[in-house]
């Protein structure tokens, strides 16, 4: 891959950028190869509690999970506007699928943010290596010497089916844990809505986590990642916990996107119950529905990917957000996703039975 020619030669940020910028499109491509499939599988995540491994594979194939992962590990390093891109399409197949890629994948940025060694541990077998996560700290932590013993039980682990890794809330840091240090509960995830992502509970016994596999949260806050040591490079200059808070948003506008497609799809075969019978596609009222909400959802949209592409063409000019950038575009995340739920809150009434 062109970006590779980054790690024995360093290149410019304006090069590293446009490179990142050609893996973007290339991983597009792949992602739209797939979409087909995944939504073929839609009802299976549904129906046993779990994305298919079938499309977990292809969006392994496709890249997903190694959007964030160093080059030197066999990374792509690609913008993060186009993976989240790229992860909205797979929302309209399958929206559990695209949770748990987001999820997934956004904790290799926050492994590249630490330890070479944990690092070493994480990617040495496979540039596409994912953890998922349960950052509340509700487990007992004990510090001893070298590192750190962990027990009790963490919740809400999306995707943890199909991960390699965990890693769990602890106050002030996480602690990244392999998983054969931990037991899933199977019958801890029982929903209606997303049953497909898989986000069960994880108990741990007397489990020891050395502190090269420590995240440390204030290291991020000043600065001072041990990661940078390797990855000295735009992406990872980012913010994590932009980056993170965001990466929910891109599942819920993509399931938006869907959700109005499929009302598209139906409306052009119905007709009216009562009165003359006429087609509901010629409904005017109908009309200026689906036009506010294909309106609202573009924007929102547009929105979040203009954000990302402008923090990530910052990095690559060696320029920090501000503050103020940074929580403006976390409000706008939220603010995203409260409009995907009015939007589709509003058009719902309308799609008959």
């Amino acid at each position: 891959m062109l970006m590779q020619a980054a790690v024995n030669a360093p290149v410019d940020g304006e090069t590293y950028r446009q490179l990142a910028y050609v893996e973007g499109r290339t991983f597009l491509k792949a992602v739209d190869a797939i979409l087909p499939s995944i939504a073929a599988r839609r009802e299976e995540s549904e129906r046993f509690g779990k994305v298919p491994d079938a499309t977990v594979a292809e969006m392994r194939e496709a890249g997903v999970f190694r959007a964030f992962t160093p080059l030197q590990w066999g990374g792509t390093e690609m913008d993060p506007a186009s993976y989240f891109e790229g992860i909205m399409r797979i929302a309209g197949a399958d929206s559990s699928a695209a949770w748990i890629a987001g999820q997934l994948n956004v904790h290799s940025f926050e492994i590249a943010l630490m330890d070479e060694q944990m690092q070493r541990d994480f990617w040495g077998e496979s540039p596409d290596t994912a953890a998922s996560s349960s950052y509340a700290p509700i487990g007992k932590v004990t510090e001893v010497e070298g590192g750190y013993v962990l027990n009790g039980t963490w919740t809400f682990s999306s995707g943890v089916d199909h991960a390699k890794w965990a890693i769990l809330g602890g106050k002030d840091r996480a602690f990244v844990v392999p998983a054969s240090d931990f037991t899933i509960d199977h019958a801890s995830w029982d929903v209606q809505g997303l049953k497909g992502t898989g986000s069960k509970s994880l108990t741990l016994k007397e489990v020891f986590v050395p502190e090269y596999r420590v995240h440390k949260f204030a290291d991020t806050a000043n600065h001072a990642n041990p990661g940078w040591a390797l990855n000295d490079r735009p992406l990872y200059h980012l913010s994590f916990s932009s980056i993170f808070n965001a990466t929910p948003t891109n599942t819920v506008i993509g399931t938006a996107k869907g959700g109005i497609d499929t009302f598209l799809a139906q409306a052009k075969v119905r007709f009216t119950r009562q009165g003359t019978g006429a087609p509901i596609a010629e409904n005017p009222f109908l009309h200026v529905k689906v036009a506010n909400a294909l309106t609202q959802i573009g924007a929102v949209h547009d929105r979040q990917l203009a954000n990302w592409r402008r923090f990530f063409d910052a990095a690559c000019r060696g320029e920090d957000s501000t503050v103020v950038d940074r929580m403006r575009a976390r409000f706008e995340s939220a603010d995203g996703n409260a409009t995907c739920f009015d939007t589709i809150a509003d058009l719902w009434p309308m799609a008959g039975a």
